[in-house]
């Protein structure tokens, strides 16, 4: 047997005379707690269940349908549908948010790696360029070298202009000579 059923059975017991006095119209003088006669029995049972039990055992005491005082205001169906659109929309933002991130990672991985190809492509045309600067420098010094070869030359051949003036004009007077023995030895 169940405690709570016991208290229940006296309760009823001990209300079932005062109802009854209600019901005929006789005044009772002692009502509920005032009266004499009542006994707290729910306290008895408490302390008697803490004392078997060492803890208290909580009684559910929940009313069968709860219903709302007819004076608050009812929430319409509406709102809880509502609500429902908010959170599935909120849901699908979030979801929508981790998708676009991961694309970004996708994105960002293909963009480093096509970085990475770049920086290569660009060591190997910046080593190509020094290459060719470098070539540049050997063929340059070696037409600067040319060219000084060449101007001690042309000065050479500047300080020895007289000179060659003079063979010029010994030569052209040997010329005058043979043709005048070439003329004299026809005649």
């Amino acid at each position: 047997v169940d405690v709570e059923e016991i208290y229940k059975h006296q309760e009823v017991e001990m209300q079932a005379p005062a109802f009854k006095e209600k019901k005929r119209g006789v005044p009772t003088k002692n009502q509920g707690a005032h009266d004499p006669d009542y006994e707290n029995i729910t306290l008895a049972f408490k302390n008697q269940d803490q004392a078997k039990s060492g803890y208290s055992r909580p009684t559910s005491q929940v009313p069968s349908q709860c219903r709302p005082p007819s004076d608050s205001i009812q929430i319409p169906c509406w709102l809880y549908r509502a609500i429902l659109s908010v959170y599935a929309l909120l849901a699908l933002a979030f979801i929508l948010c981790i998708i676009l991130s991961a694309f970004i990672l996708v994105k960002n991985s293909e963009m480093s790696k096509e970085l990475v190809d770049l920086k290569r492509d660009l060591w190997s045309v910046s080593n190509s360029m020094q290459t060719c600067e470098e070539r540049q420098k050997e063929v340059c010094k070696s037409i600067k070298e040319s060219i000084k070869g060449v101007t001690s030359k042309v000065e050479k051949l500047e300080t020895q202009l007289p000179d060659i003036k003079n063979i010029e004009t010994k030569v052209q007077r040997i010329l005058e000579v043979l043709e005048k023995t070439s003329q004299s030895s026809h005649k």
